[in-house]
C-alpha cells in the first residue's frame, strides 16, 4: 500500500469516527485527500457512497420512532434541494459552486452563535433542509447545514448527532444513485472501493463506542470547529480553481 493510499485510508477511518461520534465530519476529513488523489469527478460520487455507508451504520432505530416528523420534514426538504441542485449544477462553474457552498456553511455557523430566543419553525427548517440538499449534490458536504438547522430547531447536541444520520442516509443515497446514473464510469469499483467501505465500517464502529462517552458541550463545540474547517477547505479549493 502506497503512502498516499495509507493517508487516505486513515482519513476515511477518522472521518467515519467523527461522523458517528458528533454527527458530521466524514466529507470534511476524507474529502480533501480523496479529491487530491482521485480527482474531484471521482471523489464526489465515492464520498457520497461512503457517506451513505457511514450514515446507515450510524442510524439509531430509536430516533426513527421518536423523531419521525422531524426526519420526514428534513428528508423531503433535502430531496427538493438535491433535485434543484442537479438542475442548477451544470450552469455553474465548479469554483463558484464550492464558494457558494462554503458561504452557506459559514452563514449557518454564524447563526448557531447568535442567541435566538425562539427556535425556527417547520418552514425555516424545511428551507435549511433544502439548502443541505443543494450542498449534497454540489460538494458532498451537507452535514453542517443540516446540523445547524437541527440546532436552530432546538435539538440538543446529542440528539443532533443521532438525528442527522437517517436524514443524511436518504440524501446521500439518492444523490449517489443520481450520480451513478449520470456517470458511473467515474466510480472506481473493485478492490479499492471495497477497502474504502471496510475502513468506513471500522471507523463507524469506533465512532459508536467513542460517541457514547462524549459530553454534550464537546459535541456542540466539535460541530462548530469541524464546520469552520469545512468552510476553509471549500474556500481554498474554490480559490485554487478560480
Amino acid at each position: 500500500m502506497s503512502v498516499e493510499l495509507s493517508i487516505l485510508m486513515l482519513a476515511i477511518c477518522l472521518g467515519a469516527i467523527l461522523q458517528v461520534g458528533v454527527g458530521i465530519g466524514f466529507s470534511i476529513i476524507a474529502g480533501p485527500p480523496m479529491m487530491v488523489l482521485l480527482g474531484t469527478s471521482t471523489a464526489v460520487p465515492v464520498l457520497l457512497l461512503l457517506n451513505t455507508v457511514v450514515s446507515a451504520a450510524a442510524t439509531d432505530r430509536h430516533i426513527l420512532r421518536t423523531e419521525r416528523k422531524t426526519i420526514y420534514t428534513a428528508v423531503f426538504g433535502c430531496l427538493i434541494g438535491v433535485l434543484a441542485g442537479l438542475v442548477v449544477y451544470p450552469m455553474l462553474s465548479e469554483a463558484f459552486v464550492l464558494a457558494l457552498t462554503a458561504c452557506l456553511l459559514l452563514i449557518g455557523l454564524i447563526t448557531t452563535l447568535i442567541p435566538f430566543h425562539n427556535a425556527i419553525g417547520t418552514a425555516g427548517f424545511s428551507a435549511v433542509s433544502g439548502l443541505s440538499g443543494l450542498a449534497t449534490v454540489w460538494a458532498a458536504t451537507p452535514g453542517p447545514l443540516m446540523v445547524f438547522g437541527l440546532i436552530a430547531k432546538g435539538c440538543s447536541g446529542k440528539n443532533v448527532a443521532k438525528l442527522v444520520q437517517p436524514i443524511a442516509l436518504v440524501a446521500y443515497g439518492i444523490a449517489f444513485l443520481l450520480h451513478s446514473f449520470s456517470g458511473a464510469q467515474s466510480i472506481p469499483y473493485g478492490p479499492q472501493i471495497w477497502a474504502f467501505i471496510a475502513t468506513t465500517l471500522v471507523g463507524s464502529l469506533l465512532g459508536r463506542i467513542i460517541g457514547a462517552y462524549l459530553p454534550q458541550a464537546f459535541t456542540t463545540a466539535a460541530i462548530r470547529v469541524v464546520s469552520l474547517i469545512a468552510c476553509c477547505v471549500l474556500f481554498q479549493r474554490a480559490y485554487t480553481m478560480a
